[in-house]
């Protein structure tokens, strides 16, 4: 006999049917009651891991003992010709039928009695999540009213129409963005899931968001299909999709329909109280639209290359709509990316001639567009106007709060150029929420949290860059490696960035100056095209550092930060003469502050100070002390307490003091500074009397001991199969000098 057949024989086989209906029965009227009666999440556990464990028991049972007329018995000890088995068997189908039967009632039930208004309590328990936490280092509850944009996927035949997808999931972002009480995640961060198969509910909890909306576009001549779905990014489940066939006669008025119709099902599952979606920007033909689209695709990928290639495609859109405002203010602020100190080559003087008639003519032509605001307030910025490009940017944010960059930009304005460091702080926390994976606002944030001493903090936001931008992350974990002193682990870290990068201008400035730092100075003159002043003026050149400022100047005579630096390094020589008026004239501009990396630094008012003193002018050497302390002020009210390679809170208020004639306490916050880690430039003319202090002669002497034993830690990796061989080598002889010092 068959094992088979002996398991219908004894019904062990509709045993276990009936137990299999009965058990997904239970289960379902448990996860559906139990959270009704306030039962805890484990008890539907519980439940399911009994009915588990008594399968096999049942199954058991069932082969093992049969039912007669006189009760249970040990199937083997029943009479075959006796058996009731048959009998059992039609009971156990009964059993399964009728259980079949309350299963579809309450599937039946629950979906159309209590899945509403389940589904309207999820609603409004998503809807009023807040965040409980307000400290800049928690991590904040998922908003109820937050939608991420995905990158629509495209599906056109030749695959060649990633522009087109990526612009219709951009300008829906920006319609959603309009919305008021709807925070909509930035663009950098939503598309950074471009081409990787992520779980919803894992995209909305990396970009806290509580809806995710994502889709497709297949275009093909002048049919197009739109498919987008909106999704529940706590559970997964789809809230609403559409597909749109349409002849891309009128590309806007698709959008309008898509976003109203996306925009209606917000407002059902969300509670929004929208009249209406807000409309597309609409240029005059559909070839300037898709010129600007490819701009935008190019502008963000943020290299030399694509930018100037958003450029060219920015003004192909203007010269066939020369009235579209969006491509006029794009293509301003792409100019001003291809600045010598961001993406390009421009100098400042250049970039501002290119972009500004394009950002004046934006806000002539639509004074409510975010995007014109944010142009002008950029060409403000780079004018170094700061206070007239904070008061565009605002107005940017006005019109569009969900405007991630600007909150960006004013975080950069308000810290480092207006010294309103709390404020800095507080708006890149505001971008960080919009745009959790925007690599400037983490490098910002990061930078902050060193400023207070935040390190575990700061090395939660430098991980999250590991994946998305190594280069930065490598940078990063240079800064945060170096603190206490510790400058060789930069130019190491920095390296390690170039091998990513090579043709990184701003990675090779860096490293430079940390070259300068550690005494390598052939390496910190060689490892970039033209050393900026302040490199020469560390390694103790200061006639170099002039002619070097000099033309700098010359080439970009209307940059005010090369007037600066041509003051200071005219100051750094003991040419007080010339340095005078430039420093009396960037002073009167800076507005009598003195800022973290604005116009008007420590190093800046110190040298102006020795100036007006050398020229008998001691009543007007107050204001400037005053002007120190309250930057320091500003840095302690904000929570700065942390010394590295180039800033140092005690070093500026230990200076402030030893100028204002208070030699013993300036030199103890100096020292302190010192040993933190700060570097102290080595010959600078107006700093002379410091150097002569017999006081300072130890901080000197600790200074160069560091350097020493920094530099000697550098090279011990670098003259020994160097790691960075690929692109950088140590200067011929650097080596040599090195082993025989080891070797003495």
């Amino acid at each position: 006999m068959s094992i088979f057949r002996e398991l219908k024989r004894r019904n062990v086989i509709k045993v276990a049917i009936a137990y299999a209906v009965v058990a997904w029965l239970l289960i379902e009227v448990t996860a559906t009651v139990f959270p009704i009666l306030k039962l805890p999440d484990w008890s539907v556990t519980l439940v399911t891991a009994f009915i588990l464990i008594g399968f096999p028991l049942a199954l058991i049972l069932a082969w093992a003992f049969e039912i007669t007329p006189e009760g249970i018995k040990l199937e083997k000890d029943v009479d075959r010709s006796q058996s009731i088995t048959p009998i059992t068997g039609r009971n156990i189908d009964y059993i399964i039928i009728a259980a079949l039967i309350l299963a579809l009632g309450f599937f039946a039930f629950d979906k159309f009695v209590l899945g509403p208004s389940r589904d309207a309590e999820l609603v409004q328990a998503t809807t009023e999540a807040v965040t409980d936490h307000v400290t800049e280092s928690e991590t904040l509850e998922i908003p109820g009213k937050s939608i991420a944009v995905l990158a629509f996927t495209d599906l056109s035949p030749q695959g060649d129409q990633e522009y087109f997808s990526d612009g219709i999931s951009e300008e829906l972002l920006n319609v959603l963005a309009k919305i008021p009480g709807l925070r909509v995640a930035a663009r950098t961060s939503s598309f950074q899931f471009k081409g990787e198969n992520r779980d919803a509910i894992d995209i909305g909890q990396q970009l806290n968001v509580a809806l995710v909306l994502e889709g497709s576009v297949r275009k093909a001549g002048l049919q197009i299909r739109i498919t987008a779905q909106l999704i529940d990014a706590s559970n997964g489940f789809h809230l609403w999709s559409e597909t749109y066939d349409r002849e891309l006669v009128n590309i806007f008025a698709v959008q309008d329909e898509i976003s109203a119709a996306i925009v209606g099902a917000l407002g059902e599952h969300l509670g929004l109280d929208v009249e209406a979606a807000p409309r597309v920007i609409t240029a005059a033909n559909t070839d300037a639209h898709e010129a600007y689209l490819r701009g935008r695709h190019l502008v963000v990928q943020r290299t030399r290359a694509t930018i100037e290639g958003a450029v060219r495609e920015f003004e192909k859109a203007i010269s066939l709509d020369p009235d579209y405002a969006l491509a006029h203010a794009e293509v301003a602020m792409a100019t001003l990316l291809l600045k010598r100190d961001q993406h390009g080559d421009l100098t400042i003087t250049e970039a501002i001639a290119r972009a500004a008639p394009h950002a004046e003519r934006a806000i002539a032509l639509d004074p409510t567009l975010a995007e014109a605001h944010a142009a002008i307030g950029f060409v403000l910025w780079q004018q170094v106007d700061m206070e007239e490009a904070l008061t565009h940017f605002e107005q940017a944010i006005q019109i569009n709060p969900n405007y991630s960059i600007v909150h960006n930009w004013m975080g950069v304005i308000l810290g480092s150029h207006l010294g309103r460091y709390a404020e800095a702080f507080a708006t890149y926390q505001t971008t960080l929420r919009l745009d959790p994976l925007s690599i400037p606002a983490i490098f910002n944030r990061f930078v902050a949290l060193i400023d207070r001493n935040r390190l575990d903090e700061a090395e939660q936001e430098m991980e999250k860059l590991a994946s998305i931008a190594p280069d930065v992350y490598a940078r990063l974990r240079g800064v945060l490696t170096s603190l206490g002193g510790k400058w060789a682990n930069l130019p190491l870290a920095y390296l390690d960035a170039l091998r990513i990068d090579p043709d990184n201008t701003r990675v090779r400035n860096s490293l430079a100056l940390q070259f300068a730092a550690i005494g390598l100075d052939k390496e910190a003159l060689a490892i970039s095209e033209a050393p900026l002043p302040i490199v020469l003026r560390w390694l103790g050149r200061p006639e170099d550092a002039v002619t070097t400022a000099e033309a700098r100047l010359a080439e970009d005579p209307d940059s005010l930060i090369a007037r600066r630096d041509l003051g200071l390094a005219l100051a750094g020589a003991g040419d007080y003469t010339r340095a005078r008026p430039i420093l009396e004239e960037i002073w009167q501009r800076s507005g009598g502050r003195v800022t973290k990396y604005g116009l008007f630094w420590t190093g800046s008012i110190a040298a102006l100070i020795t100036i007006r003193r050398d020229a008998g002018e001691e009543a007007d050497v107050g204001e400037l002390v005053a002007a120190i302390r309250d930057n320091v002020r500003r840095y302690r009210e904000a929570g700065f307490i942390r010394a590295d390679l180039t800033l140092g809170v005690d070093y500026e208020e230990g200076l402030a003091a030893y100028l204002a004639g208070e030699p013993d306490r300036g030199l103890a916050l100096i020292a302190k500074a010192a040993e933190d880690g700060f570097f102290i430039p080595p010959k600078e003319a107006y700093l002379q009397v410091l150097y002569d202090d017999p006081g300072f002669a130890p901080i000197r002497a600790n200074q160069e001991a560091r350097q020493a034993r920094e530099r000697e830690r550098f090279l011990a990796i670098v003259c020994y199969d160097n790691p960075y061989a690929t692109v950088w080598q140590p200067a011929e002889g650097t080596c040599d000098k090195f082993e025989a010092t080891v070797g003495n």
